[in-house]
């Protein structure tokens, strides 16, 4: 332990009496009884005086007490009337038992250390008389009266016998008689007013004087107060118990207005002695003090370490004494006890608090869970016994609160926090501290986080360890509430178990659910792209020239060649006919793991929306409200990257090979577009070009033998050649020419003019790329034809010249022909006559049938301006293997209906078997 040596277990210093270890104890043991006592009822703990006074811790408060009494009985001095008060269990009856014992049992006890003690100032008391009445006890109808009662046992019954027959209270000269001839007297009452409450019922119902109770209280308090050496010990509770009726409220506040007269207030105990009270009960044996000492040492040093993570109260050493002598409890549990569930009226009324402590101790001795001292975080509510001794005070409804969140779920999130720190059960622990924090008779509830930490801290748990755990028992547990820092238990569902319930409701709606994804998903694949969402077949995706990003329906049924044949059809055809643009299709497949956390997302953020419409139907607090609007912001902040992640795999085509890639797991930084982390992807893998090199076109686009290819002809064969890639745009494609031209890697021919070497403004797909080394040739004659007819003009118009100055006029030219193309100038050479018609039949490879656009019918088309061209294709196959008959009249008849072909003659030979 970082913060001194290793402490031990707690079980291991100190010895629980045997009642406690052997689990045989019983209600009666810890549920002191005046009453009891006097009907010789009670446990031999309460019963027998020397062995109560074993067990007993004498408190300085009934120190002082005991010594007003005897300082009454010896001297007449003191405190004549004596009422006492504490909130905590063992308390007022545990004082009248002291001096009820001392008293009646004075020859007994006097002998013992702690009875010397108390006797040191008063040596010559001998002992005194002692009457006393306990109000659980008497029977308002057929037992003694409180003056009967108390005359009986002082001897003096015949003094009032006629009045307690008639049951009306005796004047104060009757009660003075009788403490003359009683001598030193001390006169116990406990527990007066339900007496009272019983007693005015009979009243009522035999026409007796009501009130005969409280007005003998006040003619006994009168006549003690006058006595010589008499003293009046009584109890009387801070409120009426709920089950009581308005007449007990007003004789309670009779009574208090009576005694109030003349009595002094006492209590018995204050501050750290309930530490040592509650101790003396539960142990036989506290072990070595010096352990307690390293141990509350250990703890005050893991505080000081903390610092401002815990409380300030907790690290002064005044805390560091109060650990020592709580041990081994921690003062915190004791505390959370004392003020919270000792506020409430019925915690004493029934076991107690030594009961329920006895039960915890019995419990964790059992297990040996290994802990230097029992906190709050340690108590184990799945032991029935200890949870019923919590409930019982709060009501039924809070049973199943503690099954479902601090049972079940925070286990659960022990489990998931891996085995380092499961063994503690951070989470069940604190979960267990908020509820003991929860309660109280009065208005303070709840715990913050500073002190949760106290509740379970001690040696191998880090302090980091609290806010995650809070953090989990927030979005998990459906009763735990957190409200501005302060954490504590209710019975009505917190926004969680609202939540909850709202996303069941909403789970339940899948067409719903489907369609939020599917605009969700609409809004990250807006651009200049065309983006087809879940097709259901091949005719949902046109067959067009451009890109176009499929999103693959996320089927979970679907095995892996189901989903390729699906695939392979959207790419290989357009509904009912081929699809001639192949490689302009990219199709994107999900995760289905992921797409299922999409699908958990969006269902949280439907519920949280349909909650926020309804916050004052709900009735949410602030608190509730801000946390609401929290959650709203993370789930939709999740679902653009859920989304993005759950289309990672891009699927690739290749004359009808299929290959999976995947884009990994999406990061910040990249794109936060489906659409532009796909294009970005197949750029990076050269499956998609921008812009093509001239390398490319000049070496893939266009065959070996062909000097020219239109560009429309080129960015077909892109579009349409899966083993290529594919161009973004035909813009890509011209702009890339035009830099091949300017820069000399090829050459264009716009309409009769050829490009090479030069920039160029204006360019279509109508154009035709040339060859570089053909169009610098075709550009050099050029030059060589434009140099000779400059030399031929200039050589002519010298002679021209000549002539005219020797004749005085031009020579007479018969015909000259002039021929105003571009680059050429000057009279023409006489050229063959031109051809105007023109049939060919020749026999062409078929894998250069392509070259035949390029280089046969375009020249034809772009020489003249009405060109009639007609193609007609006569093509013979044959093999030895056979041709299949449904290539023959799906694929090839079925494709030259499609493009529009007039079946001159078809002639099919069947192959004999």
């Amino acid at each position: 332990m970082p913060y001194g040596e290793h402490s031990p277990a707690w079980w291991q210093v100190v010895t629980p009496h045997k009642d406690i270890r052997e689990k045989s104890f019983s209600e009666a043991v810890f549920a002191a009884d005046l009453g009891n006592v006097l009907s010789n009822s009670a446990p031999l703990e309460y019963q027998d005086a020397r062995t109560f006074f074993s067990k007993t811790y004498v408190t300085s408060g009934i120190k002082n007490l005991v010594k007003n009494v005897l300082m009454r009985l010896c001297r007449g001095k003191g405190d004549p009337v004596i009422q006492l008060q504490t909130p905590f269990g063992g308390g007022k009856t545990h004082s009248l038992l002291v001096l009820y014992h001392l008293i009646n049992s004075f020859d007994e006890v006097s002998h013992l250390p702690q009875i010397k003690e108390l006797l040191t100032d008063f040596p010559e008391f001998k002992g005194a008389k002692v009457a006393a009445f306990a109000g659980t006890l008497a029977d308002p109808i057929k037992g003694r009266t409180p003056w009967g009662e108390i005359a009986y046992q002082l001897g003096c019954y015949e003094i009032v016998e006629e009045h307690d027959k008639k049951r009306v209270s005796p004047g104060k000269e009757r009660i003075m008689e009788i403490l003359k001839k009683s001598g030193p007297t001390l006169i116990l009452i406990d527990e007066l007013l339900e007496y009272i409450v019983k007693a005015n019922r009979v009243e009522r119902l035999e026409n007796i004087t009501q009130g005969q109770t409280i007005a003998f209280l006040q003619e006994l308090t009168e006549a003690v107060s006058t006595a010589d050496r008499c003293v009046l010990v009584l109890t009387l509770p801070a409120s009426v118990l709920e089950q009581y009726s308005e007449d007990a409220e007003k004789a309670l506040a009779q009574l208090q207005k009576v005694s109030g007269r003349v009595e002094s207030i006492y209590i018995p105990v204050e501050g750290v002695e309930i530490y040592e009270v509650i101790r003396k009960r539960l142990f036989e044996d506290l072990g070595d003090l010096a352990i307690h000492r390293k141990v509350a040492e250990n703890y005050f040093n893991l505080y000081q370490h903390i610092g401002n993570e815990v409380p300030t109260e907790v690290r002064q050493k005044e805390y560091r004494d109060k650990i020592e002598k709580a041990y081994p409890f921690h003062p915190e549990l004791i505390d959370v006890l004392y003020e919270r569930w000792g506020s409430f009226p019925t915690f004493q009324r029934t076991r107690g608090v030594l009961r329920l402590l006895a039960e915890i101790v019995a419990d964790l001795y059992e297990k040996k869970t290994f802990a230097p001292l029992i906190q709050s975080s340690l108590i184990d509510l799945n032991n029935a016994s200890i949870r019923h001794e919590f409930i019982k005070h709060i009501g039924n409804e809070y049973d199943s609160v503690v099954r479902a969140d601090i049972l079940n779920k925070a286990t659960t999130i022990d489990s998931e926090m891996g085995s380092e720190y499961e063994k503690y059960s951070i989470a069940r622990g604190l979960a267990t501290a908020t509820f003991l924090y929860s309660f109280s008779g009065g208005e303070r509830r709840g715990i913050t986080r500073p002190w949760l930490r106290i509740t379970l801290l001690r040696e191998g748990i880090p302090s980091t360890i609290v806010g995650d755990a809070l953090s989990k028992l927030e979005d998990s547990l459906y009763y735990f509430h957190a409200d501005q820092g302060n954490y504590l238990f209710k019975n009505q569902p917190n926004l969680n178990r609202i939540i909850v319930d709202r996303e069941e409701m909403i789970a339940s709606e899948t067409e719903r659910v489907t369609e939020t994804v599917r605009q969700e998903i609409e809004k990250l694949t807006r651009g200049r792209f065309s983006v087809y969402i879940w097709p259901q077949n091949s005719a949902d995706i046109p067959d067009t020239k451009n890109v176009k990003i499929i999103l693959l329906p996320p089927h979970k049924q679907w095995n892996s060649q189901e989903y390729e044949d699906f695939a392979k059809d959207l790419i290989e055809n357009a509904g009912t006919t081929f699809r001639v643009y192949r490689n302009t299709v990219f199709l994107v497949g999900p995760d289905t793991n992921i797409y299922s956390n999409l699908e958990k997302t969006i269902i949280r953020y439907l519920a949280l929306k349909s909650i926020q419409r309804e916050v004052n139907i709900l009735n949410l607090s602030s608190a509730s409200q801000d946390e609401l609007e929290e959650k709203l912001k993370d789930a939709q902040s999740k679902i653009p990257f859920q989304i993005i992640n759950t289309y990672r795999y891009i699927l690739l085509y290749n004359n009808g090979s299929l290959t999976w890639k995947d884009m990994g797991i999406y990061s910040s930084g990249q794109p936060t577009s489906i659409v532009e982390r796909v294009i970005q992807y197949l750029r990076q893998e050269e499956k998609l070009l921008p812009k093509p090199t001239i390398k490319l076109i000049l070496t893939r686009a266009m065959g070996e033998t062909e000097a020219e290819k239109s560009l429309e002809e080129i960015y077909t064969v892109f579009l349409k050649t899966s083993n290529l890639p594919c161009i973004e745009s035909e813009q890509g494609l011209l702009e890339a020419v035009k830099e091949g031209v300017k820069n000399g890697l090829l050459g264009v021919r716009v309409g009769n003019k050829l490009y090479f070497k030069q920039p160029l403004s204006e360019l279509t797909l109508e154009d035709i790329l040339i060859r570089p080394e053909i169009a610098e040739k075709e550009i050099n004659v050029q030059k060589e034809v434009g140099n000779e007819n400059e030399s031929r003009d200039k050589k002519r118009n010298n002679d021209y010249a000549t002539d005219e100055s020797e004749s005085g006029k031009p020579d007479q030219i018969s015909e000259v022909t002039i021929d105003n193309t571009d680059n050429q100038q000057g009279p023409a050479v006489k050229m063959p006559p031109k051809i105007k018609e023109i049939k060919i039949k020749a026999e062409v490879p078929w894998d250069k049938f392509s070259d035949i656009i390029g280089g046969v019918i375009r020249p034809l088309k772009s020489s003249v301006t009405d060109c009639n061209l007609k193609i007609v294709i006569e093509l013979s196959a044959s093999t030895t293997e056979g041709f299949d008959r449904t290539t023959i009249d799906t694929k090839v008849i079925e494709t030259l209906r499609q493009i529009g072909a007039e079946i001159i003659e078809l002639e099919k030979k069947q192959k004999e078997l």
